[in-house]
């Protein structure tokens, strides 16, 4: 099973290695949609995070221009019998977002630009003694001019209001994104990667697992949904 997948993730890496430019361009509002610049001065290689026997899970560093050092986590994944406008379906429903993401609670709609560009409230309950997260994030949908891929930039913004008051965005910055393209017409690949630049609330020896097992266990119930 292993092998298999590598293999097909392998060749469709060779793919989707794609200009950015060439996907479509899409209006976004005159308001910066980020909440800062982060700058990323360089990254380490690509490591395996943990075991499953359903997708690749990883992680890497970054080393940030403001000194911080953050892990971005990394989960690829094959799908038989499954196009890729079913996951990209069900990446833009974010109201079954709480039905894969691990302590996603709650998940409201804050602003819908277009049909390609928009905004949610996300609540994460945290087990004790964690306290919980409130996020607000953007979603931009870029498609492939002529590839069938596409892709999913997710990035936290202070530009909104929370639908009710709240600390939002104590994740620090966030930042995700989805890259969704067809093998061929039964195999679709995924992949999905995300860091924030919070400080730990715990030393990284005791969080940084659990956090992992969390981000495995996301990716396996999204995976599980087709």
């Amino acid at each position: 099973m292993r092998k298999t997948l590598s293999f097909w993730l392998f060749i469709t890496l060779v793919v989707l290695f794609v200009p950015h430019e060439l996907f479509t361009a899409l209006p976004v509002p005159a308001a910066p949609i980020t909440d800062e610049n982060i700058g990323i001065m360089s990254k380490t290689q690509w490591e395996m995070m943990g075991e499953s026997s359903l997708l690749i899970p990883e992680q890497r560093w970054l080393f940030l221009e403001n000194g911080k050092q953050v892990r971005e986590r990394k989960a690829q994944m094959v799908f038989k019998n499954t196009s890729v406008d079913d996951v990209a379906q069900l990446i833009r429903d974010y109201k079954r977002l709480p039905e894969w993401m691990n302590h996603a609670d709650e998940t409201q709609l804050l602003v819908q630009h277009n049909k390609h560009f928009w905004v949610i409230f996300t609540i994460f309950k945290l087990p004790w003694p964690l306290r919980n997260k409130y996020l607000i994030t953007e979603v931009l949908e870029e498609h492939h001019p002529f590839l069938p891929m596409v892709i999913f930039r997710i990035r936290s913004s202070n530009q909104y209001r929370p639908p009710y008051e709240c600390s939002v965005n104590d994740f620090g910055h966030y930042e995700s994104i989805w890259k969704v393209y067809a093998i061929d017409s039964k195999l679709t690949y995924a992949s999905f990667s995300a860091y924030s630049t919070a400080d730990p609330q715990f030393p990284r020896w005791l969080q940084d697992p659990i956090i992992n097992r969390s981000f495995i266990k996301s990716m396996e119930s999204f995976y599980q949904m087709f």
